[in-house]
């Protein structure tokens, strides 16, 4: 599979967050209760005859927002981390007792074993399907896959509001995205300090071609200025072009994240954080003499890269905290 795909490269990938398919529930043939649902899609529309019980979650993240609506999928997918059956600490009480199958994306999409689940709905928006596969799982059953070019990784928003629709439980889903948005407002008025700061989301390693990975402005950073911050905007001569990221050689870091009031390192350990610390760069930076660096831990790190639902309260609650401390 692309690295670019992999978890190192999701917090970075952008998009135009939003409801504008929530708003196009009723154009699109949904009814409240349960009846025939239509989607519109990249590989054209997909009719759904009745609300669905037999799901697949066949990409990375769409678990999360099945579960958050009450359904329990019978198969999820691996992403990273090893969890209990693809499902992370935010979501497991959600699962309850049961035990999906557990799928990989490690050599593409399983359409056969998909085909063995017999389910009555695959979710594949954030699975990287082309059309030849799209075709493949509609023969087994009503497939979602994603709704434009990009084949992972849509706005979370967007992806949840589909999942909703699919599910006819759309009014429900609105409710809990905007309960999302009233998490981060609630932590924004919670710590006016954090208002016109400079903050940088960084990936957790300098491994990557040498580099330390940010964040560009995007859907992936909207947590931080609802709450109040500003992305620093040093990143920018070192975006690339069709890349959501920027790319900042390890030595010539020091001007570039300087520019920021505070650093999140999405760290997944201890080792993790230790190793970034070690290195000499790093170590100089403005952010590491003042105590202004905040490193994630692996939950944390995990709920903002699964950005649903689920996984934004936690960081609407165990962010912040750390943020103040780091401008205190």
């Amino acid at each position: 599979m692309n690295t670019q795909y992999t978890r190192r490269g999701f917090f970075a990938l952008t998009g135009a967050a939003g409801l504008l398919v929530a708003a196009a529930c009723s154009a699109e043939g949904q009814s409240a209760e349960g009846g025939e649902v239509t989607i519109a899609h990249a590989f054209g529309e997909t009719t759904i005859p009745a609300k669905p019980s037999r799901v697949v979650s066949a990409g990375f993240t769409e678990q999360d927002s099945l579960l958050a609506l009450g359904l329990v999928p019978i198969a999820t997918t691996e992403w990273w981390g090893q969890e209990p059956y693809a499902v992370w600490p935010w979501a497991q009480a959600a699962l309850g007792g049961a035990q999906p199958t557990v799928l990989s994306l490690a050599d593409g999409i399983d359409v056969d074993q998909i085909a063995s689940l017999t389910p009555d709905l695959i979710v594949a928006i954030n699975a990287g399907c082309d059309e030849e596969t799209y075709q493949r799982l509609s023969a087994i059953a009503p497939t979602v896959p994603q709704s434009g070019p990009a084949p992972f990784f849509e706005p979370w928003k967007d992806q949840a509001a589909t999942i909703g629709r699919a599910l006819s439980a759309g009014e429900q889903m609105t409710s809990l995205i905007a309960g999302v948005d009233d998490r981060f407002a609630a932590a924004a008025a919670a710590n006016p300090d954090f208002q016109a700061k400079k903050v940088l989301l960084l990936q957790g390693s300098t491994y990557w071609e040498n580099s330390v990975i940010a964040t560009r402005p995007g859907w992936r950073t909207d947590f931080l200025t609802q709450l109040g911050f500003t992305i620093s905007d040093a990143i920018g001569p070192f975006g690339r072009e069709h890349d959501h990221r920027a790319f900042i050689p390890i030595a010539e870091i020091g001007p570039v994240l300087d520019d920021a009031d505070v650093l999140i390192w999405t760290t997944e350990s201890d080792e993790d954080q230790a190793k970034l610390l070690a290195d000499p760069n790093v170590a100089a930076l403005r952010a590491t003499r003042e105590n202004r660096n905040v490193f994630t831990g692996k939950e944390l790190s995990g709920a903002i890269a699964f950005s649903s639902v689920l996984s934004y309260p936690v960081v609407a609650d165990r962010l912040p905290p750390l943020l103040a401390a780091a401008l205190a």
